[in-house]
């Protein structure tokens, strides 16, 4: 794999209007197992924080407008707020070239990224958050930074939830992790990735996931204990049921409580149920957020740059 080219990275961020965050991720920044970066340079994935969405767009449409496409090009930065708003809180800008790099962004509100964070309304930006990224820029907020540890120790807790044992191995309990964000995703259904994704990113970045989470425990420690030949021993007690589901999202519980939003009414059920319920949560919300994206993109990006987009996807399925 290639050095990650970061002072390009950060002169491509001077190019566009103020940000709060900003950060890569992908195959491009953190290593795949069974990728041939000598053959195939992928494109480095973004993703932009900024206070005002439409603000931002008006200003780089007048500055960048080789970035947009499609209705986003013609119908301009209130359009896409309002898109953002009713449709998905992302917008992306695929196939820019900024000098020999090539680059996909996507614009977030910073109010958006930290309610996905804390309470998986999305589990998009949360999602590509679950593993490691590269900063670009940094946001010192303390509402995010609690809502970036948050997120790792809910992915941890609900991971464990979704096959609550008393043992397991640390890999077991990563792939687990890794796989929260891709479970019932549209893109794995239509072929769009590649299968062996989830294991490729484990395999190819191990240290780097291994270092993320047992940095961010926190109050985990007290649930779980990683042994020194990494064998995860699991407190499957009452206690630390509850505990665990107290670090579920709120977007999330609301799925597997449905009416009864009652945390009450998930201690009472049996672990069985509970690591049911969860599995179905998260499908539905990947679903979702993925039928969303899938949409957006296609209504927001030009025909001809959602078939290029499509068919890079597609590709991914035989790497």
């Amino acid at each position: 794999m290639q050095q990650i080219p970061m002072n390009l990275l950060k002169q491509f961020i001077q190019t566009l209007p103020q940000s709060e965050l900003s950060f890569a991720y992908g195959s491009a920044v953190q290593p795949q197992f069974n990728y041939d970066y000598t053959k195939n340079k992928p494109m480095i994935d973004l993703i932009i924080a900024v206070d005002n969405v439409e603000e931002w767009h008006m200003q780089n449409i007048q500055i960048n407008s080789t970035h947009y496409s499609g209705l986003s090009y013609y119908l301009g930065s209130r359009f896409i707020q309002r898109m953002n708003v009713e449709i998905f809180p992302i917008h992306f800008s695929p196939f820019v070239q900024y000098q020999d790099l090539k680059l996909k962004y996507g614009v977030v509100s910073t109010k958006e990224l930290i309610k996905d964070l804390e309470n998986w309304k999305w589990l998009s930006i949360a999602g590509r958050m679950q593993k490691p990224i590269v900063t670009i820029q940094e946001f010192e907020d303390l509402r995010f930074q609690r809502a970036f540890i948050a997120n790792l120790q809910s992915a941890l807790a609900v991971a464990i939830l979704m096959d609550f044992k008393s043992s397991m191995s640390l890999q077991e309990l990563l792939y687990s992790v890794i796989s929260l964000s891709y479970y019932g995703d549209i893109r794995f259904t239509l072929g769009g990735e590649n299968q062996n994704k989830v294991f490729n990113i484990l395999k190819g970045n191990y240290k780097n996931i291994t270092d993320l989470y047992l940095s961010n425990l926190g109050d985990l420690n007290n649930v779980i204990k990683i042994q020194k030949d990494g064998e995860v021993l699991i407190d499957n007690s009452i206690k630390s049921l509850e505990f665990l589901c107290s670090k579920i999202p709120g977007q999330l519980l609301s799925i597997v409580l449905g009416e009864k939003d009652n945390m009450g009414t998930l201690k009472m059920m049996s672990q069985d149920r509970i690591k049911d319920l969860i599995k179905e949560s998260v499908k539905r919300k990947n679903q979702f957020s993925s039928k969303r994206m899938l949409f957006y993109n296609l209504a927001m990006i030009s025909p001809f740059l959602s078939v290029k987009y499509g068919i890079s996807k597609l590709s991914k399925r035989f790497k």
